[in-house]
């Protein structure tokens, strides 16, 4: 049985200034449970229902305290939960391989986008993936949830565009997603180099324009009356652009 203080400190969970303040943050769901098996994360506490741990006894693995389904509905911020919740400590890192490629989200503040673009970058193989501080918070439930599982993969870095352009190497290339660039293309069997992807409403920050880049377009039908691609959808053609070669 989860007693009313942990209920309450799970649900606290949802709101970033008790992840801020905890330096934790909750998955929920067997899915995002499950993936926390294979990863670097720190779990500090599993919390089950009897009918899971049956059904995908691995979960047992994470030595789960089996609670009752009633339980787990009153702690979860989703519309339903009956399988499980993690509490599990941030994970930092501000190390970036520059010999591998690296996504970097400039203001992308929706959070249903960044976890999109986070399954997308784990199913294409980018592990690197670098916030500026105005994209929505990786760790929000939100992000975590349309991750499904693949949050678990990627080590999340924020850092500002000044900074990331001081440290990086002047060998790295970059390219810079704009409305008007070279196509796609250029981007097939790139093992190295930064993809910069901004918001659909404000596109890139001016300090990626006043360093050495390329721009990337990726161009629409001529009968499009669309004003701009989702930065998800957008992350996804490259990732796939990126794979041909």
């Amino acid at each position: 049985m989860l007693s009313k203080n942990k209920i309450k400190f799970i649900k606290s969970l949802q709101q970033k200034k008790f992840r801020v303040e905890s330096q934790k943050f909750i998955v929920e769901g067997r899915k995002g449970v499950l993936s926390l098996l294979n990863s670097s994360f720190k779990v500090d506490e599993v919390y089950c229902s009897e009918k899971i741990s049956k059904d995908h006894p691995k979960i047992l693995e994470l030595q789960p305290c089996i609670v009752a389904e009633n339980d787990l509905e009153k702690s979860t911020g989703l519309k339903s939960n009956k399988e499980a919740i993690a509490i599990v400590n941030f994970n930092k890192s501000s190390e970036i391989n520059w010999d591998n490629l690296i996504l970097y989200l400039d203001g992308v503040s929706d959070p249903g986008n960044l976890g999109t673009i986070i399954r997308t970058a784990d199913w294409f193989g980018i592990q690197q993936i670098v916030c500026s501080t105005d994209c929505v918070e990786f760790y929000n439930p939100k992000v975590i949830q349309s991750t499904m599982g693949s949050f678990s993969s990627i080590i999340p870095i924020v850092m500002e565009a000044e900074d990331f352009l001081k440290n990086k190497p002047k060998k790295t290339k970059v390219y810079v997603t704009d409305f008007e660039g070279d196509s796609p293309e250029i981007l097939k069997g790139v093992q190295a180099g930064v993809i910069v992807m901004g918001s659909e409403s404000h596109g890139v920050s001016e300090v990626w324009y006043q360093s050495e880049h390329q721009k990337i377009t990726i161009p629409s039908s001529t009968e499009s009356n669309t004003e701009s691609l989702n930065v998800a959808i957008a992350t996804s053609i490259l990732c796939y652009q990126i794979k041909q070669g």
